[in-house]
This record gives structure tokens, C-alpha cells and sequence, in this order.
């Protein structure tokens, strides 16, 4: 009797789940909005300047962003909706001044809610601490779970927002991979279980009235695909880890015909996203559903007071180029006969911070992306320095190697190199700019090898025999690279892409971590004891002459 009256029970607490979660016709308010959208501001206050064949080009920024919603916002009849989804701080601006800037103009944009990406980890939780006490804007992950608490009050599991006569539920998820490119440590955990997670809080944000429901995304857009065709309830998900943007209306079909907007801004403010959302009967209307970019440029008028804050702050950003961030124990030798033939005790100290900094296994940077071409002398060295040495401003990948592919990545290397009685085309190489300077492993190349020829679309016409052996520091210990193993590579993006005719590292898995090599190298120095830095060679290239 009593194995009975459990199974009945089991059985009536299942059809009451089912009941709560199943989004059934006719549930919720029908009605219009419209959402402003914003992801991966990445501190960037003012345009972005960049160059187009010969031509200077000035894009984005989020005083202009303020600027196009403003504008737009007076144009609108529906209710509307301004938020963001992560990455709104990163690099110096975000150390420095803890988002003070970039909050206060995100409160001016009318932003009601965000959620956290990677770079708001960045410095650790105390920074982010920092900026959170000195906002109102509220702030959303549901699969983040904090130690401190502070945090625990400050970041909640979803927020209700009014629109109108609409209540719109709104909830982020963070990336799974988040804590293998920030710093918060142990002090924050983050969920795996996306569908779990994401269908106990829309469950939730129902039972509290939610008549559409919001997702600010941290994932991939794989994982925003899978999430929107696997889970009833998400009207629209917004933002991504991809700083790829949407440019057009994309629905997907989940369980149930259940359909779910996804939209993508990009970064930089490069542009403002913009979603009109119907709902009839709980469910989108598709045909009233559109999504859609407005570019920003300099031709919008910026936002009076987005704008002061961005030029104050640039202003105590230049300042800060010229401090003393460390020194160096020795000269750095920044030549470029030095950085592009051989072990420079510059180029270890740059690709030993990629390392560190990415938790890779190896860490490389052409020769061509140090620059000054001279010997910076010992001493005191600022921001203004190191942006000398490193002057492109380039973004960081992850790239997963077989070993096989390890060793072609080191041919290529190995060609840029000229050796006595070498007859082989310079055309048919890499150039001498893409002569790599390592961390984490030791190569030795021997030049009376045939180097690897390459065309000029890249394309590997013979691979090469300088490679005369490759090593990788692995569990405290150097072990030969093994063919069928995998490796992580810490580049820029420069090489990483394709540059220096790198075809194996361009066609090869990757992740762009976002971060700056500039940034990682002066926040490297600074975090020395003393902010002092050694600048030493140890054997981990050999160059055989013959």
C-alpha cells in the first residue's frame, strides 16, 4: 500500500512539474518592446581608430552607442528596454579605475540590467567588488555561485524588469570555460549544467509572473544554438562570447515549436543591437519579431555627459601611460637582428607572460611583433615603453595543436632563418618577422636542413627538416613532443590568423581570449616582486649554423 501511494505521488509531483515548466497557450500578457542591446563594451569610451587601406577610420565607442540609443529611443512607440550582456570593462581602463567610468556611462545609457563576462574578472573578485558598490545597475548570472557576501547580494539569479504593460524576466549564464581566462580563483564557482540551470530559472521567473523571458549569454554561439533548441521558454538570447554580430532576424526551433530570438551586437559599439519582440499567447510572434544593427560612427551626435566621463578619463589614462609600472634588471634588446634570428631575453620574457597569463602550454610571439628596434636600457620602464615594444595592440588566441602540428608550426619558424650557402627564395619562405620567441618548450634548429617553402597564398609546397628536436615542459619536467599529443598555444592573433604565413596555427581550433598583449605584458611586470623583471636567455632556441 504504501510502495503505491509513492508511485502515485511520484507520479502527481511529475505532472505538477510538468505543469509548472510546459509554457501552455494563453499564458502570459501579449504585447510589444523593444531592447537595446550591448556586449563586449570592453571599456572603450571613445571610438575606435583604424586604419582602411590609407584611410583613418573612426567607429563605435560608447558615447556615441549612448548617442544612437537616445536618439532611437525618442522614435519608439513600444516600451523599451536598454541592457547588456558582459564584457563591459577590460584592460587599463578597468584595472586603473575599477569601472568607474564605464558604469557611470552605462547608468547614462539606461542600461537596467547586465550581466558578467570574463574580463569583469579580470583583476579578481575584490576588483569587481570595487566597481559593483559603485552602481545600481542590477546585475545577473545564474549559474555563478560567490563565496563572499557581497556578491552574493550584489549578483543575483535573474531580475524582473517592467516594459510596459510586459513583465520580462531576464537572466545571464556565464561560459563554463570562464575561470581558464580569469583571475577570480576559488572564491567563485561556475555551473556547467546550461540546461539545467537555465530550465530551473525560467521555471522560477513564471511562477513570478515573467510574460517574456531574457537570456544574457556569455557562450559560445554553439552553445547559445544548442541552449535555444534544447529549452522551452526563452523568448530572445543576446550577446555571446564570438564578438561576431548578427546582422539579421535568426530564430530557432526548440522543443514543443517553441522559437527563440538570438541576437548579436559585436564589440567595441561597434553597434547597438536592437530586438523588437510580439508576444501573443506566450510565444513570439515571428513576424513582429525582428533583429537588426544600427552602426555607430562619430556622425551621431555622442551623449553630453558619456562624453565628459570618457575625455576625464582618458585624460587620467594618458597620465598613467608615463608612471613607472617596473623595471628591468638588464638593457632589453628590442633589435631586430636580435628578436627575428634568435633566443631574445625580451621575446622569452614576452611569450613567459602569454604563458602564464593563458595557463597554456607553450607561449610564442613573432619576432615581428616586438618592435622599438633598439636597446631599452635597464631601470624604471612605463606603459608608454612597453607600447613601444608591443605597438599593435593585439588580441590573444588559445590555439589547440597536435603535436605533429606543434613541430609544423616550428618548420615555419625555422624557414624565416637564412643559413650559410642557402639558396632557397625568401619568397618561399615565412619573413623574417615570423621567427617565433617561445615559452614553455625547447627547440633546436640545425640550418643545414632544407627550410619549409611557402607561397604566397600560404599554401606549404614541402615541408622542411630543420626541427632537430622539440621539447615541452610538462609536470615539471621536458618531454618530447609526441605527435598524437595535444597542446595549448598562448599567440597573438596576428599569427595565431594566418600572419606570416602561419596556415597550421590559422586552421587549427581556437579561442579568442579578448585580452590585449600589451595589457598582459605590463600586468605581468607590475605583478613582480617590486615590479622588477629579469631579462634572461636559457637555451631554449639553438640555432646550428651548420
Amino acid at each position: 500500500m504504501k510502495r503505491c501511494l509513492f508511485h502515485a505521488m511520484r507520479c502527481v509531483l511529475a505532472a505538477v512539474a510538468a505543469v509548472v515548466f510546459f509554457v501552455p497557450e494563453g499564458s502570459g500578457a501579449d504585447g510589444r518592446l523593444v531592447v537595446f542591446a550591448l556586449n563586449d563594451v570592453h571599456s572603450q569610451l571613445l571610438p575606435v581608430t583604424t586604419k582602411v587601406k590609407t584611410t583613418t577610420v573612426l567607429f563605435g565607442g560608447l558615447a556615441h552607442a549612448v548617442g544612437v540609443i537616445a536618439e532611437q529611443r525618442a522614435a519608439e512607440k513600444d516600451p523599451v528596454l536598454v541592457l547588456q550582456a558582459g564584457d563591459a570593462v577590460a584592460g587599463l581602463m578597468w584595472r586603473l579605475f575599477s569601472g568607474e567610468p564605464e558604469f557611470a556611462a552605462l547608468e547614462r545609457a539606461g542600461v537596467q540590467a547586465g550581466t558578467l563576462g570574463n574580463h569583469e574578472f579580470d583583476y579578481g573578485a575584490e576588483h569587481l567588488k570595487k566597481a559593483l558598490a559603485r552602481t545600481s545597475m542590477r546585475m545577473v548570472s545564474s549559474n555563478l555561485a560567490f563565496d563572499d557576501d557581497f556578491l552574493k547580494r550584489r549578483v543575483g539569479a535573474r531580475a524582473m524588469l517592467r516594459a510596459g504593460d510586459l513583465k520580462v524576466g531576464v537572466f545571464g549564464l556565464a561560459s563554463p570555460n570562464l575561470f581558464a581566462l580569469a583571475g577570480a580563483g576559488d572564491s567563485v564557482k561556475v555551473d556547467a549544467g546550461l540546461r539545467e540551470v537555465s530550465e530551473k530559472t525560467i521555471e522560477e521567473l513564471r511562477r513570478e509572473g515573467a510574460d517574456v523571458v531574457i537570456l544574457l549569454s556569455r557562450l559560445s554561439d554553439e552553445e547559445n544554438e544548442a541552449l535555444a533548441r534544447t529549452v522551452e521558454g526563452i523568448h530572445a538570447v543576446l550577446g555571446g562570447s564570438s564578438h561576431v554580430e548578427l546582422h539579421e532576424t535568426h530564430l530557432v526551433e526548440g522543443p514543443n515549436g517553441w522559437k527563440t530570438a538570438i541576437g548579436r551586437a559585436g564589440a567595441y559599439c561597434a553597434f547597438v543591437g536592437r530586438l523588437r519582440l510580439s508576444v501573443k499567447n506566450g510565444r513570439l510572434r515571428e513576424g513582429e519579431t525582428e533583429w537588426s544593427l544600427l552602426r555607430v560612427t562619430p556622425r551621431t551626435e555622442p551623449d553630453d555627459g558619456v562624453m565628459a566621463i570618457a575625455l576625464e578619463y582618458e585624460r587620467r589614462l594618458n597620465e598613467a601611460m608615463l608612471f613607472t609600472i617596473g623595471s628591468f634588471s638588464d638593457s632589453a634588446d628590442a633589435r631586430a637582428q636580435t628578436v627575428r634570428t634568435r633566443e631574445s631575453a625580451l621575446g622569452n620574457l614576452i611569450a613567459d607572460a602569454l604563458r602564464l597569463r593563458m595557463k597554456t602550454d607553450i607561449g610564442i610571439v613573432n619576432g615581428g611583433g616586438i618592435r622599438g628596434d633598439k636597446i631599452f636600457p635597464a631601470g624604471s620602464v612605463s606603459r608608454k615603453t612597453l607600447a613601444e615594444i608591443l605597438p599593435f595592440d593585439n588580441e590573444i588566441h588559445i590555439v589547440t595543436l597536435t603535436g605533429e602540428q606543434l613541430r609544423k608550426v616550428f618548420e615555419i619558424s625555422a624557414s624565416s632563418l637564412v643559413g650559410k650557402d642557402d639558396r632557397y627564395e625568401s619568397a618561399l619562405r615565412t619573413y623574417a618577422g615570423g621567427f617565433l620567441q617561445i615559452s614553455g618548450a625547447r627547440v633546436a634548429y640545425s640550418l643545414s636542413g632544407k627550410p619549409t617553402l611557402i607561397d604566397a597564398d600560404g599554401r606549404v609546397s614541402e615541408w622542411g627538416n630543420r626541427v632537430k628536436s622539440l621539447h615541452v615542459e610538462r609536470g615539471g619536467a621536458w618531454s618530447p613532443v609526441e605527435d598524437d599529443a595535444v597542446y595549448t598555444v598562448a599567440a597573438n592573433s596576428w599569427t595565431a590568423t594566418g600572419g606570416d604565413r602561419y596556415s597550421v596555427l590559422r586552421d587549427a581550433p581556437q579561442l579568442n581570449t579578448d585580452f590585449k598583449d600589451l595589457d598582459v605584458f605590463a600586468d605581468y611586470i607590475a605583478e613582480q616582486p617590486g615590479g622588477r623583471v629579469r631579462l634572461l636567455t636559457d637555451g631554449r632556441i639553438v640555432v646550428e649554423k651548420e
